[in-house]
């Protein structure tokens, strides 16, 4: 269950360790990314690496997940009714972490239509939340996700794709005018970094006022989310023109 009565002192304690597990994934990204390294960064770390208020509970990490040959990250999202994991690409599953740094969580929602749950990004208020598909896929605001198979537990990049909102329109289904996309959950988690620095401020908060065990000001924080988001689409895009590269020298 989530811990939401830590000790101050254990409390600080996981937040600096969730963070340096966080970083040192994006800097071996890096590495990945400009060529300074063979190997993908490492996920283990993550899988155990919680802010205290995370929802995310136990993780596990594997190849060939639903007969996909992809690095996966299968995590359990704590709901009272979804019983089933959703499978994450690691470089995206560390924005996951640290889009609940400041104490959003991560949950299940169900689809306008009831019939399967859908994850998301929220703060306190559940039912106030941005559909964390839409953020890996990098839907646009005049498109909608899809999944391929309707595979709707599946959160890897590579089961998801968008449509415009004017096919979707011709093909006789209902759709949002516009719908929120990723730049309206990085707004979104900044507005709780931003609450939660005034909780710990109040009155005394000033621009380069940072967030308790952190050392990131609210600034840092938005770069942070942002180079997170570049790096793990560069990550996925160098990884998917490996794994091509492979399969026809195999073949």
């Amino acid at each position: 269950m989530t811990n939401q009565h830590v000790a101050p002192d254990k409390h600080d304690e996981r937040i600096a360790e969730a963070l340096s597990v966080c970083l040192t994934y994006l800097d071996q990204e890096e590495a990945f990314v400009q060529g300074n390294r063979e190997t993908l960064p490492d996920v283990t770390p993550l899988l155990a690496a919680r802010f205290p208020s995370s929802t995310l509970l136990e993780a596990a990490y594997a190849h060939g997940v639903d007969g996909i040959e992809s690095p996966t990250v299968s995590v359990l999202i704590e709901d009272s009714k979804a019983e089933n994991p959703r499978h994450f690409d690691p470089w995206y599953f560390v924005v996951l972490l640290l889009l609940e740094l400041s104490g959003g969580r991560i949950v299940l929602d169900r689809s306008n239509m009831g019939e399967w749950f859908y994850a998301a990004f929220a703060g306190s208020n559940k039912r106030q939340n941005i559909n964390l598909h839409r953020m890996i896929a990098n839907t646009p605001i005049w498109g909608d996700t899809k999944h391929y198979d309707n595979a709707h537990h599946d959160c890897r990049r590579i089961r998801l794709y968008w449509v415009g909102k004017n096919l979707i329109r011709k093909r006789g289904q209902k759709t949002r005018d516009v719908s929120k996309g990723r730049e309206d959950i990085i707004q979104f988690a900044l507005g709780i970094f931003r609450r939660e620095l005034e909780r710990q401020y109040g009155s005394q908060l000033q621009d380069d006022s940072v967030l308790p065990s952190t050392d990131l000001t609210l600034v840092d924080y938005e770069m942070l989310l942002r180079v997170a988001l570049q790096l793990a689409d560069s990550v996925h895009e160098k990884y998917r023109v490996q794994s091509q590269g492979a399969s026809s020298a195999a073949a």
